[in-house]
């Protein structure tokens, strides 16, 4: 999900990045942006920036849908605005454990086929069919 920020903020976060050295135009909105030690052990703006070819186009993708990223990293030469927070997008692996997480909340119970996470206060009162619209989503046709 994009960020979204008030013009004054934006201005606020593009006149920082300028200030290190970093072309705003460069940093995609959803980008990754935050402050890690670098190899000298001072603090580095961590962030993705669009490929661009020599003469300054944006490449694309390996499957040609996107804009293609490449991680860069700068030296901070100016701290960024107090409220400002770092933003980093889940891996591939982050996302699939909470997709496993989600896995293991919601199980069938064998027995009565309701699942036992949505029903366990209050069973047998209220039982909730499984599966639920979010593990059909998860599931796909292995729902089924």
């Amino acid at each position: 999900m994009a960020r979204t920020w008030p013009e004054d903020r934006r201005e606020a976060v593009c006149a920082w990045l300028t200030a290190n050295g970093i072309n705003p135009a460069d940093v995609p909105i959803d980008g990754d942006l935050y402050l890690t030690p670098g190899p000298d052990g001072d603090p580095h703006i961590h962030y993705e920036a669009f490929h661009r070819d020599s003469t300054g186009h944006r490449h694309l993708d390996e499957r040609g849908q996107e804009p293609a990223v490449e991680q860069r990293s700068t030296p901070l030469r100016v701290d960024p605005p107090p409220w400002w927070e770092p933003y980093r997008k889940p891996t591939r692996d982050d996302l699939l454990a909470a997709l496993d997480r989600v896995r293991q909340l919601h199980v069938r119970n064998e027995n009565s086929g309701v699942c036992e996470h949505c029903s366990e206060r209050d069973y047998p009162d209220y039982e909730v069919t499984w599966p639920r619209p979010t593990m059909k989503a998860v599931l796909g046709d292995a729902a089924s």
